[in-house]
């Protein structure tokens, strides 16, 4: 039998620690492994009127920084008593999710969504409302 697992979307917005702390809230109820996944989108980074060696720094930090990122969520989560792995993945974050959540490692895709008073920006573009349409793999919005 293949090991369970639940993918869960991380980033920097108030939604995404949101979504972490209700995680950490249920940590009694959940026994199968958590993966948190950032994904670093390097096309969203403005480079002109940058040398291609100071983009190239650039690009460096940024990807330290989603490193750093991760391991701050994963110290969260072990001060819980929580371990979970963590990934950084390079690409635009909808098809990203999507595509590692149906690889068939995942078994849930936890993903945060806006209060009800948010809803139209969930309708309007928001990368939950692209993954709950276009995923295969089950999803829980928390």
């Amino acid at each position: 039998m293949k090991d369970r697992k639940i993918l869960v979307p991380v980033d920097s917005s108030p939604l995404s620690a949101q979504t972490l702390e209700r995680l950490i809230a249920l940590k009694e109820s959940i026994t199968i492994p958590l993966t948190l996944l950032h994904v670093l989108d390097l096309n969203t980074l403005s480079y002109r009127g940058f040398a291609e060696t100071d983009f190239r720094d650039i690009e460096a930090r940024a990807r330290e920084d989603a490193r750093q990122f991760v391991t701050a969520q994963q110290e969260r989560f072990a001060a819980a008593g929580m371990q979970v792995e963590a990934l950084v993945v390079e690409g635009h974050a909808r098809e990203t999710i999507c595509r590692i959540a149906d690889s068939g490692t995942y078994d849930l895709l936890v993903i945060g969504k806006p209060a009800e008073s948010d809803l139209r920006k969930l309708l309007f573009g928001q990368v939950a409302n692209h993954v709950i349409h276009h995923v295969r793999c089950p999803v829980l919005l928390v």
